[in-house]
């Protein structure tokens, strides 16, 4: 599974599978990631091709587990 990060416009970080990504629309000058089965996220992006752009080529996360 693969995660990456994404910035909202409130100074939060959050993690999404973009394998789960269903659709980017523009709202007010935002984008807006939907994802399946979520409730929309809004994001610091302001178009929809630099969105496209980040999400093909942003490096993964790994999810470490800690023992």
């Amino acid at each position: 599974m693969r995660f990456i990060m994404i910035e909202t416009p409130y100074d939060d970080t959050i993690a999404i599978n973009p394998e789960h990504l269903t659709s980017l629309k523009l709202i007010d000058g935002s984008i807006w990631i939907y994802l399946s089965g979520a409730y929309p996220i809004e994001t610091r992006f302001t178009d929809i091709q630099h969105a496209v752009d980040y999400i093909q080529r942003a490096a993964s996360i790994s999810l470490s587990v800690s023992e």
